[in-house]
């Protein structure tokens, strides 16, 4: 499995726009047959700051997530309202093994 870490921090007077924008792509990757989970995170101590928690079956679905509309969308509208660049990682599950 792919996990990506994808870290923003929205401006804060554009937060509600960027909240739609994020959850209009959250529900939409979750339907995609290749994604596993698709979370929106809030950060405890500082409220502007957000994350993503995405899991991905494998790198042909992370892939195909990108070929979608609403990625696409998403890559349109994010520069607009984020307040310092988004930082991402990825990770591959170690353990639980997936081949056990």
């Amino acid at each position: 499995m792919i996990h990506i870490i994808v870290r923003i921090q929205p401006k804060v007077d554009k937060i509600e726009q960027f909240l739609e924008l994020a959850t209009y792509d959250a529900r939409n990757s979750r339907k995609e047959p290749g994604c596993l989970r698709f979370d929106i995170l809030k950060h405890n101590d500082n409220p502007p700051r957000f994350a993503f928690y995405e899991v991905y079956k494998d790198e042909d679905a992370v892939k195909a997530h990108q070929q979608t509309e609403h990625y696409a969308r998403w890559r349109r509208e994010i520069e607009a309202l984020q307040d310092v660049p988004r930082t991402s990682d990825k990770f591959t599950t170690v353990d639980p093994s997936p081949y056990a």
